[in-house]
């Protein structure tokens, strides 16, 4: 690039520059496009691979008691149950909350009373 820049040929009389650097940049265009769509593809498909779990297995383990339910005591061998789930040893993983949301969502618009038909 340097090198075309220190010639004293002006750039209007190389007519195939131009149109090189055109085809350059959109092969480079195309490329990336092509990688985008890969990107978003692999995506998609894991987002709903991770939503379709969720509607088979809504729970996961509760994060602050393991999914046991329970503490032990630090004196002695007393048992509480754990304030987060309540001793279920249970929690709604994100994607169910997605999925309730969604159903949620949808519901109320098909409830709705102003669709027009009287």
């Amino acid at each position: 690039m340097l090198s075309r820049a220190a010639t004293a040929i002006p750039a209007a009389a190389t007519h195939g520059s131009d149109s090189s650097d055109a085809v350059a940049t959109l092969t480079a265009t195309v490329h990336t496009a092509g990688q985008v769509a890969t990107v978003l593809l692999i995506v998609t498909i894991v987002v709903g691979f991770y939503l379709f779990t969720c509607l088979v297995w809504p729970f996961g383990k509760c994060r602050r008691c393991k999914g046991v339910g329970k503490f032990k005591s630090p004196f002695g061998s007393a048992f509480r149950h754990c304030g987060k789930c309540d001793g279920s040893g249970l929690r709604v993983r994100l994607g169910r909350h997605v999925i309730n949301h969604m159903r949620a969502v949808r519901g109320a618009g098909e409830n709705s009373t102003s669709k027009g038909d009287k």
